[in-house]
C-alpha cells in the first residue's frame, strides 16, 4: 500500500526509539475471545469492515495475532468507518484491546480518536463504551477498555468516528475482545448472637418476723455499726435498700445509744457505702 505521508524526519526518529524501548506489554497476557484469523472466515466466525484497502489490509488483519503486519486500514481518502467480528454462537464481551499498527510511521494520526464500541442485538446496534480523543498511541503497546455487560451477543463492533487527524485512512493493528467476569462479593458472616447471660436478680431479704432485731450494717470501710431495733424499723431499712433508686442515705434511729442532752440521734448511712448487712431477730422479754 503506497501511504502519502509528509512528517518530519525528527518524528519518524522518535518513532523509532519508541519501536526499539517499548515491549509489547499485554499482548501475551490478555487472551481474546477471538481465534487468530487466518482470513476473513477462517478459521470460525466471521471479520468484516465498512471498507478495506486491498488485500493487504483486510479486517482479519486485525485479529490475527500478528503485531508486525500491515493490520487493517480502511479504504483510501475515507479516515473513519467501523471493523467487525461475528462470533459463531453468542460471547460476552467486558473489555476489548486495541493496538496501534507496528508498521507505520503515522500511527499517531491514523490510529483512532473517538469512538464506541457496540453490540448487535439482531437489528440495532447498541453501545456499550464510548471513547472520545484518545491519544498516545505507541508502537506494539496495548490500550484495554472496559465496560459493564453482561448479557451475550454474536456481532461486536469497533466503529470509528474520528482518526488522529490523517485524512487517508484510519487503521488499527490489532483487536482484542475480551470477558473478565465480575469478582464474587465477599461475604461477611454474619456473627451469631451472643446470648447475654440473664442478671441474677438480687434476692429480697425476708422481713423479720420477731419482735426486735439487731441490725449490724458493715460498711466499705470495715467499719461495723450495730442498732437495736424494732420490727418495722429494720423491715423500712429494708424497703429503702431494695428501692433506692433516689434516695441514696438513710437515717436510722439509735435509741438507746442516745447519749448526752439530745431528743433524739439519728445515724445516716449511705447506699453505695453498703458492704453487706445482717439481721438478728429477737423476742423482747
Amino acid at each position: 500500500m503506497k501511504k502519502k505521508i509528509y512528517l518530519p524526519i525528527v518524528l519518524s526518529v522518535l518513532l523509532l526509539f519508541s519501536f526499539v524501548t517499548i515491549t509489547k506489554a499485554n499482548s501475551t497476557t490478555i487472551q481474546s475471545l477471538i481465534p487468530v484469523m487466518t482470513s476473513n472466515t477462517s478459521p470460525s466466525g466471521v471479520a468484516s469492515a465498512s471498507s478495506e484497502w486491498g488485500s493487504e489490509h483486510q479486517a482479519f488483519k486485525a485479529f490475527n495475532n500478528d503485531y508486525n503486519d500491515t493490520g487493517w486500514a480502511s479504504k483510501e481518502g475515507i479516515p473513519n468507518g467501523w471493523i467487525a467480528y461475528e462470533f459463531e454462537n453468542p460471547q460476552n464481551v467486558n473489555s476489548y484491546t486495541l493496538t496501534a499498527r507496528g508498521k507505520s510511521e503515522s500511527l499517531a494520526y491514523e490510529s483512532p480518536k473517538n469512538w464506541t464500541f457496540e453490540a448487535l442485538d439482531g437489528e440495532n446496534w447498541i453501545v456499550l463504551d464510548t471513547q472520545n480523543n484518545i491519544t498516545g498511541w505507541r508502537v506494539l503497546v496495548d490500550k484495554v477498555f472496559t465496560f459493564d455487560n453482561e448479557k451475550k451477543y454474536k456481532k461486536y463492533r469497533l466503529n470509528i468516528s474520528q482518526n488522529g487527524g490523517y485524512s487517508y485512512f484510519v487503521t488499527i493493528g490489532e483487536i482484542k475482545m475480551n470477558y473478565t467476569p465480575a469478582p464474587e462479593p465477599t461475604l461477611i458472616p454474619t456473627p451469631e448472637p451472643t446470648n447475654s447471660p440473664e442478671p441474677t436478680p438480687t434476692a429480697t431479704p425476708e422481713l423479720p418476723s420477731g419482735d426486735r432485731a439487731i441490725l449490724t450494717i458493715t460498711l466499705t470501710t470495715g467499719v461495723d455499726k450495730e442498732f437495736d431495733l424494732s420490727i418495722s424499723e429494720v423491715s423500712d431499712f429494708l424497703n429503702w435498700y431494695d428501692n433506692a433508686s433516689g434516695a441514696t442515705k438513710y437515717g436510722i434511729n439509735k435509741h438507746d445509744n442516745n447519749k448526752g442532752p439530745f431528743s433524739k440521734r439519728t445515724d445516716y448511712v449511705i447506699h453505695d457505702k453498703i458492704l453487706s448487712f445482717e439481721v438478728s431477730e429477737y423476742t423482747a422479754q
